[in-house]
C-alpha cells in the first residue's frame, strides 16, 4: 500500500480507536455543557495560575439577566420578564493580596459592567478577590476566590484607556489614518495594486445611479408563513441592496483619502445622507444594517471632516449618537458574558469602536462607548479562548478578518504598543495554515465549509497581516507559497466588507519576515480548548500530501458549529476524500437542520440511529493526543453529544 495512503488510514484508525479506549484511563465527564451561552463562571477561575497576560476579571450578570439564547445564531434572545435600564447597573469588585481584604493593601472598583481590567499588571505572587452585585444601595458579595500570577517578562500587557486616549488626535481624520500623515500617506500609495484597486471602483461609482430602498424585494417574505422565515428574508433583501450601496460609498471615502480629489468626497457625501434615512423604512430589517449605517456616518464624518459644511457635520454627528446609542446599550451587560455573539464579534463592534474614537471629546456619550469598547477588547478580544482556532469553522472565521487586523492595528498606531504580540494570534498563524494548507479545500468545519475550496485572497491576505505584525515566518511562507502560484491572490476580496484588507496594506510598510517555513511546520497541531486538530504529510507541497482534519469540541454545536463530534475528514492533493456532505442554507429550513448541520451529515456514527444534540449540549472533547514527525495521533469522547435536542 502506498506509504502516504497508508499514513492517512493509520490516522483515522488511531483517532477511533483511542476514542474507544480512552475510558480507561480518561476522567468521564457528566456535566450538561463545557461551555455556556451565558458566563456562569468567573475569571479568573478559583486556584487559577495567570502567567502569558494581563489579569482581566470577569463574572456572571445578575441572575435576571443572565438569559440563555437558543444556540441558533440570529435567533432573538429572550426578554427579562421586568425591562431593566442595563446603564443603571452597578457592581463592586476588590482584589488584594490577603484574603482580610484589608482597606490598606486592598483595591476596590465600582464597575457599569460585569468585567474590570486594571491599569497595571497585578505582581506576582497570590491574589484574593470578590465581585459584588450593587442591589438598592447594598452590595452582595461573592465568595473570595484565589489566583495567582506568575513572572513572566514576555507577558502581554497593553497599555490602559487613558494611555490611549493621550494619543488620539483632535484633527480629523484621526481614525482612517492621520492628518498629520496624509499626505506621506498619499505618496507611499502611488504604484500600489492597492491604490489602482480603489481608484478604478470609486470612477465605475461615480458613472453608476444609486440603488434605493425602495429596490428591496420584499415580495419574496410574502409567501412564507413562518415569522422568522419571514425575517431572515427580508434580511438577505435589505442587506443585499444595503451592503451594496455601503460598498459603494465606503470605496468613494477611500478614493478620496488617496486623493483628496472633491468628486469622490461630494458624492460619498450625497449618498451617505440618502442612506441614513433609510434605518425606519419596514423593509430594512436585520441587526447589521444599523452598524452599516453607524459605519458609514462615522466614515464620513472622520475621513470628509474637512469638506463639510457645519450642518453636515451636525446631522451625521446626530446619527452617530442614535445608532451607537443603540448599539451601545444592545450590548452592555450582555455582550461581555455571551459565548460568541457572532455578528457582534464579526463586525458590528469594530464599527461601534471606530465610530467611538472617531466621536470622542465631541460627543459626551463616546466618553462611555470608548472605555467599553477598548477595555472589552482587552477582556474578550481577539480570541473567544486561548488555543488560535476559531470554533464556528472556517467559512464563518472569514467575516471576522477585518476586525481581528483593523482593531488592534489602530491601537498599535495610537500608542506604538504592538497589540498583535497577544499570544493568541501566534495560534491563529497555524489555525490558518493546519486547517486549510496551500491550495487545499478547508478541514470542513462549521456552516458553509464546503465552499472553501482553496485559500481565498482573504485568508491569504489575512496570514499576510499576521506575518507582518507578529513576525510568524510560517505564516509569511504561507503568503509565499500561494502567492508564487497565484500572484494576484491578494487582490481577490481585497476591499470585501469583512474580510479584505487593502486599506490595511496601504498603511502598514512593514515587510512579510523570513525565516522558519512550512517544511519546518510538525506534522500536526491539535487546538484543545477549541476541539479541532488537523494532520498533513507535506504542508510544503500539497500537491503530495495527504490531511487528516478531527473535530471533538467542547462548543458542541452551538451558533454556526455542528453537530460532528469525533468526525473526520480526509483530503489527498488538496482535494477531499470522505467529506461532510450538504451545504448551509439557513437555520429554518429542512435540509439545513437534517442534511448539513445533523449529524448523519458528517464522518462520524449515529448511536442507534439517534444524532447528536444542537447547541452546546452536544458536546465533545480531545483528552489526548501526540504529534511527532512520523505519527500522530489524537482521541475524541463524544459521549455526551449524543441525546434529545433540548
Amino acid at each position: 500500500m502506498n506509504k502516504i495512503v497508508s499514513t492517512i488510514i493509520f490516522f483515522s484508525l488511531a483517532a477511533t480507536a483511542q476514542a474507544q479506549t480512552a475510558g480507561e484511563a480518561t476522567i468521564r465527564l457528566t456535566g450538561t455543557t463545557l461551555m455556556h451561552e451565558m458566563r456562569a463562571t468567573s475569571s479568573p477561575l478559583d486556584g487559577a495560575e495567570i502567567s502569558d497576560r494581563a489579569v482581566s476579571f470577569q463574572w456572571p450578570l445578575p441572575a435576571g439577566l443572565n438569559i440563555l439564547r437558543s444556540g441558533l445564531d440570529g435567533a432573538e434572545e429572550d426578554t427579562p420578564k421586568k425591562e431593566t435600564d442595563k446603564s443603571k447597573l452597578r457592581y463592586f469588585l476588590r482584589y488584594s493580596q490577603t484574603p482580610a481584604f484589608k482597606p490598606e493593601t486592598t483595591v476596590q472598583a465600582e464597575t457599569r459592567w460585569p468585567f474590570f481590567n486594571p491599569k497595571q499588571d497585578l505582581a506576582p505572587g497570590t491574589w484574593y478577590w470578590q465581585y459584588g452585585y450593587v442591589t438598592d444601595g447594598k452590595t452582595e458579595w461573592s465568595d473570595t476566590l484565589q489566583f495567582t500570577v506568575k513572572n513572566n517578562p514576555r507577558k502581554f500587557c497593553p497599555p490602559a484607556l487613558d494611555a490611549v486616549l493621550k494619543n488620539l488626535p483632535a484633527h480629523h481624520p484621526r481614525v482612517w489614518l492621520d492628518r498629520d500623515e496624509w499626505d506621506g500617506f498619499i505618496k507611499r500609495s502611488e504604484g500600489k495594486t492597492e491604490r489602482k484597486t480603489y481608484l478604478k471602483r470609486a470612477d465605475k461609482v461615480l458613472s453608476t445611479p444609486m440603488k434605493s430602498v425602495n429596490d428591496i424585494n420584499s415580495d419574496l417574505a410574502k409567501g412564507l408563513a413562518n415569522e422568522m422565515q419571514k425575517n431572515a428574508m427580508l434580511t438577505r433583501e435589505s442587506r443585499r441592496i444595503i451592503d451594496s450601496e455601503e460598498a459603494n460609498t465606503d470605496v468613494l471615502i477611500r478614493a478620496y483619502l488617496l486623493t483628496k480629489d472633491r468628486r469622490y468626497a461630494d458624492e460619498a457625501v450625497k449618498r451617505v445622507k440618502e442612506m441614513a434615512t433609510w434605518g425606519d423604512n419596514k423593509n430594512v430589517v436585520g441587526d447589521f444594517n444599523e452598524a452599516t449605517l453607524l459605519s458609514l456616518c462615522s466614515m464620513a464624518y472622520d475621513a470628509l471632516y474637512d469638506v463639510l459644511d457645519d450642518a453636515t457635520r451636525r446631522f451625521l454627528l446626530n446619527e452617530i449618537k442614535e445608532f451607537g446609542n443603540s448599539m451601545y446599550m444592545h450590548n452592555i451587560n450582555r455582550l461581555e458574558n455571551h459565548i460568541a455573539d457572532n455578528h457582534v464579534w464579526q463586525m458590528t463592534f469594530r464599527i461601534l469602536t471606530m465610530a467611538a474614537f472617531t466621536v470622542y471629546g465631541e460627543l459626551p456619550e463616546a466618553d462611555a462607548w470608548t472605555d467599553y469598547c477598548y477595555n472589552l477588547w482587552l477582556a474578550r478580544f481577539p480570541g473567544l479562548n486561548k488555543d488560535g482556532a476559531w470554533h464556528n469553522g472556517d467559512s464563518y472565521f472569514h467575516v471576522n478578518i477585518r476586525t481581528l487586523v483593523e482593531v488592534p492595528y489602530f491601537y498599535t498606531r495610537l500608542t506604538g504598543f504592538n497589540y498583535f504580540s497577544d499570544p493568541w494570534y501566534q495560534g491563529n498563524a497555524l489555525y490558518v495554515i493546519y486547517q486549510q494548507p496551500p491550495f487545499s479545500k478547508s478541514g470542513g468545519n462549521g456552516s458553509s465549509h464546503q465552499k472553501i475550496l482553496t485559500p481565498s485572497g482573504t485568508r491569504v491576505g489575512y496570514a499576510d497581516a499576521l506575518a507582518r505584525m507578529t513576525g510568524n515566518t510560517f505564516a509569511a511562507d504561507y503568503v509565499r507559497h500561494i502567492s508564487a502560484r497565484q500572484p494576484d491572490i491578494l487582490e481577490q476580496g481585497s476591499t470585501s466588507k469583512a474580510g479584505g484588507l487593502a486599506w490595511f496594506r496601504l498603511q502598514c510598510d512593514k515587510p512579510l519576515p523570513d525565516g522558519p517555513g512550512l517544511k519546518d511546520l510538525p506534522m500536526g497541531h491539535v487546538f484543545p480548548q477549541s476541539g479541532l486538530a488537523s494532520f498533513s504529510t507535506n504542508l510544503d507541497d500539497t500537491r503530495k500530501s495527504a490531511m487528516l482534519s478531527f473535530r471533538s469540541s467542547p462548543y458542541g454545536s452551538t451558533s454556526h458549529a455542528i453537530a460532528n463530534q469525533n468526525a473526520f475528514n480526509t483530503f489527498w492533493n488538496g482535494q477531499s476524500l470522505f467529506y461532510s456532505s450538504g451545504h448551509h442554507t439557513s437555520f429554518t429550513d429542512i435540509h439545513g437542520v437534517y442534511c448539513h448541520r445533523a449529524t448523519r451529515a458528517h464522518n462520524t456514527i449515529l448511536v442507534n440511529g439517534m444524532g447528536q444534540r444542537i447547541g452546546t449540549e452536544g458536546y465533545g472533547w480531545i483528552p489526548r493526543y501526540y504529534v511527532s514527525d512520523n505519527i500522530s495521533y489524537v482521541a475524541g469522547d463524544a459521549s455526551n453529544a449524543y441525546g434529545k435536542v433540548i
